[in-house]
């Protein structure tokens, strides 16, 4: 018999038809979520599992052995891990913000007019108010139609918002200067999703490994996404890890494997790196910084209770995000933030490519507090400066236009 090999395993996955969980009672499988349709997902590792708390005898026998040994409460655990790329990972980054996904925003010159452009960075509409007509710092734009066509399909990332009725628009990368132009098409490309205040979603998914050389396959039911880990390098891939918690794990073989007849090809959006693209800190893009990692953490709990060999629900609790930045000591910037206790933001802007209209996102942390600043002086290079953070929740009495009241807010252009 051969030996199942990593490579040729498949991971997909799929939504169930609601988030809720029946404390008492499993869903049969092949109706919910049910064996059509599903998606594959790239990974680099996933390590999903079934464990059981296990409890064994602890009478005092005069044989002066154990005689009894049992299987108690099963949960699933483990984590997805991947490569960031565009559209691959945006259902899961929906259920840990547990919001909702905000749509496209369409706009013309009906809505503003028109529009002039500035190669200092900026983008002025003659009219309208277009934070209230839906666009918010860390969106990426894409013009069409405009006369002086270098501005037309290219990214532009709204930076901040400032004039009358919020209508100069800082902007990432810089356009080309260009007069008002009357006629035009404007877009927030892809869709965005931060951690509401009210309303908000349960969801979970049923989620199969499935070893094609063995044609068997595991299938772990209801799983919640706990938490989410972005890592940025200066050189090298972004990555993302997914923690998932769940209730229980079907397996079978032959002809009853796989459990998804007919999942969704996987992505194939190209690969993020920090180097193509930018990083703000405080309202300014920096080129010193050397690493961030943002880690946001919903704390999972899966209890036991009487009766019954699986957990009755799977609790989230608060939206926990940390993270750290790295960077080159260049001045007392960055450390005077973590010495004056100054809230900054950070944006990041990620593409898969050097291409104008590159597949991207956009992470953006809207208030953010240092709780240290550690400058190391080891070597003959550089002098490093680490940074760790805690995110916090952006709150009405301190607003800035076009800025949610979240913690956090990610727009991907392949998201769908």
């Amino acid at each position: 018999m051969s030996l199942g090999e990593n490579v040729s395993t498949r991971v997909a996955y799929k939504a169930y038809a609601t988030g809720a969980i029946t404390s008492n009672s499993q869903p049969t499988s092949t109706s919910d979520p049910a064996a059509t349709g599903g998606q594959i997902l790239r990974r680099t590792t996933c390590t999903l599992d079934l464990a059981k708390d296990t409890y064994q005898s602890a009478e005092v026998r005069t044989d002066r052995q154990i005689a009894d040994f049992r299987h108690g409460v099963k949960r699933v655990s483990g984590a997805i891990s991947g490569e960031l790329s565009p559209g691959t990972y945006w259902d899961f980054m929906e259920a840990v913000c547990r919001g909702t996904e905000g749509a496209a925003v369409a706009l013309s010159e009906s809505d503003l007019t028109s529009c002039a452009m500035d190669s200092s960075g900026t983008i002025t509409f003659g009219g309208g108010a277009p934070v209230t007509l839906g666009l918010r710092v860390g969106d990426i734009l894409r013009f069409t139609n405009l006369a002086t066509s270098a501005n037309n399909s290219t990214n532009f990332v709204i930076l901040g918002f400032s004039g009358t009725s919020n209508r100069v628009l800082a902007v990432s990368p810089a356009p080309t200067t260009m007069t008002a132009d009357t006629a035009f098409n404007v877009t927030t490309v892809g869709k965005t999703i931060s951690v509401p205040s009210s309303s908000f979603v349960q969801r979970k998914f049923g989620i199969e490994t499935y070893h094609s050389d063995l044609d068997v396959h595991r299938f772990f039911t209801e799983c919640r996404v706990g938490g989410m880990k972005l890592q940025l390098p200066p050189s090298g891939m972004a990555t993302a890890e997914f923690s998932l918690m769940g209730r229980d794990m079907e397996t079978a073989s032959g002809a009853s494997s796989p459990f998804f007849t007919s999942p969704s090809a996987a992505t194939t959006t190209g690969l993020l790196a920090a180097v193509n693209g930018i990083i703000r800190v405080g309202g300014s893009t920096v080129g010193v910084v050397t690493g961030l990692n943002i880690d946001m953490n919903l704390s999972p709990e899966a209890p036991a209770v009487v009766g019954q060999n699986y957990v009755p629900e799977i609790f989230l609790g608060r939206a926990m995000i940390t993270g750290q930045i790295t960077a080159f000591l260049e001045d007392f910037t960055l450390l005077n933030y973590f010495k004056n206790e100054t809230e900054v933001e950070i944006l990041a802007y990620l593409t898969a490519s050097s291409a104008a209209a590159a597949s991207a996102m956009t992470i953006h942390l809207p208030r953010v507090k240092f709780g240290d600043a550690d400058v190391g002086l080891q070597g003959d290079a550089g002098i490093p400066i680490s940074m760790p953070f805690n995110a916090l929740k952006y709150e009405t009495s301190v607003a800035t236009a076009g800025i949610e009241n979240t913690t956090i807010r990610i727009a991907d252009t392949d998201a769908s």
